[in-house]
């Protein structure tokens, strides 16, 4: 049979589980390559990719899998770095293996060279935060690599030696406290330190009216759209959720399971209010400011803090000197007046919690 002009047949290799794609070609190349130069930034950088696709490609290989594929390691660039777990290296070796059986040919992964950013944030998405990385510009600071992959995302990039900066809104229950408990938790205490930022009026948003929208949640009468595993809203909305699972009696696991939508996670606020508004789903934990831009009713929850989690090493170089002098600005307190579910308090841009 003649071709067609212009379009040519490649064959590649997945790897499945329980009838679902895992582990493409595109994968095993960025996997090799975080082994290779022990850095997830360099190994996306070589492949093209932004660090936040590679990191929720990772993050989802292991959600999948139900283990650690890439883990942080001591040593290397910055005092840390990433290396593939042992299962990690037998899956690749795995792939590999098959992949030169079934396709008689061998896998083919280029390192190239890549620019540095000035400055490496990953963490919490935030509108406010967006605005602060514009304004950084007239400060001389124009390339910086931004992840949005959530709180914890953000500390395990500190912990690995890859952010320079994560902003982070993290809850612990046991202490009634946003974000500092944090730290030592991700074994940071000498290597960050922990900056005050401002805070955001959290609650539930949805379109139709609905008087309880958490016990229509856990009643069946209404679905989440939830966000990403480590997020701070999926972790305060878990603490919701254990509160009115124990005051019904009944296990957390089991609440959840009776929850529609409970699995159908988004990456954003705003993918929380598009759901909502599309009528995919019916309510969502998420920000004032973007139930309003969507138009949607909102519930108030409370205030949380968003603060940010500074390396140390970097602190006094020139981009996070831009950083903090923004932050700390007035032009700042001017943007976040316009925008709903915001306030910032005296001491923005103060340190919190110091290193060691």
């Amino acid at each position: 049979m003649h071709g067609v002009r212009g379009v040519r047949c490649r064959a590649t290799l997945v790897l499945e589980k329980g009838g679902r794609r895992i582990v493409d070609e595109d994968l095993v190349k960025l996997l090799i390559l975080i082994d290779r130069t022990g850095s997830l930034l360099s190994a996306s950088s070589s492949l093209g990719l932004s660090y936040s696709r590679a990191w929720e490609a990772v993050a989802r290989l292991e959600r999948a899998l139900g283990t650690k594929v890439v883990e942080a390691k001591r040593g290397g660039r910055r005092g840390g770095g990433a290396a593939l777990t042992d299962y990690g290296r037998k899956l690749v070796e795995y792939y590999v293996s098959e992949y030169r059986r079934v396709l008689k040919r061998r896998l083919s992964v280029r390192s190239a060279r890549f620019e540095a950013p000035e400055l490496i944030y990953a963490g919490s998405n935030d509108v406010l935060l967006e605005h602060l990385f514009g304004m950084m510009r007239s400060h001389g600071v124009e390339f910086i690599e931004i992840a949005w992959i959530g709180s914890s995302g953000g500390l395990s990039s500190l912990m690995l030696g890859e952010a320079d900066l994560a902003g982070i809104h993290l809850y612990d229950e046991e202490t009634d406290q946003y974000n500092v408990p944090f730290i030592s938790r991700y074994w940071l205490e000498e290597k960050v330190v922990l900056i005050r930022g401002y805070e955001r009026e959290l609650g539930f948003a949805y379109k139709a009216e609905i008087r309880d929208p958490l016990k229509a949640l856990v009643e069946g009468e209404a679905r989440l759209v939830n966000r990403n595993l480590g997020s701070g809203t999926r972790v305060y909305l878990d603490y919701l959720l254990r509160r009115e699972a124990e005051a019904r009696g009944v296990a957390f696991r089991e609440l959840v399971r009776s929850i529609k939508g409970y699995e159908n996670e988004v990456s954003t606020h705003l993918d929380v209010a598009k759901a909502i508004a599309l009528g995919r789903a019916d309510v969502g934990l998420t920000l004032r400011w973007v139930a309003a831009k969507y138009g949607l009713r909102f519930k108030p929850v409370r205030w949380e803090n968003f603060d940010f989690a500074v390396s140390l090493e970097k602190l006094e170089k020139k981009p996070l000197k831009a950083f903090l002098e923004v932050l700390r600005s007035e032009e700042l307190r001017e943007t976040a007046e316009k925008v709903q579910g915001y306030r910032l308090p005296q001491d923005l841009g103060e340190v919190v919690q110091p290193s060691g």
